[in-house]
């Protein structure tokens, strides 16, 4: 856990400092934000290569930051009034 911690960092540090993105976002879940774009669909191709034990680790990193965003808003603002933030309950 700590050393996945440490590589999402590196990525969101790499994301930022080297490609001028977003401090929060990881630099697989950018190229799959941007998968339309040659250049980015080229590096999300490779990327889901090196982690090819995951269907595709891209959509995967990009949908984590989207929960984790939401968590961030459902502990900032836990008013029923922000209750569309909050993922749908999903039965068994």
């Amino acid at each position: 856990m700590y050393l996945t911690r440490v590589a999402a960092w590196l990525s969101q540090g790499a994301n930022c400092v080297l490609l001028a993105g977003h401090h929060d976002q990881t630099v697989s879940a950018r190229c799959y934000v941007n998968r339309h774009s040659t250049p980015w669909n080229v590096a999300r191709l490779a990327i889901n290569t090196v982690f090819f034990w995951q269907p595709d680790h891209c959509q995967v990193s990009h949908q984590r930051d989207i929960e984790f965003s939401r968590e961030v808003l459902i502990n900032a603002y836990p008013e029923d009034r922000y209750a569309r933030f909050r993922p749908a309950r999903r039965w068994p």
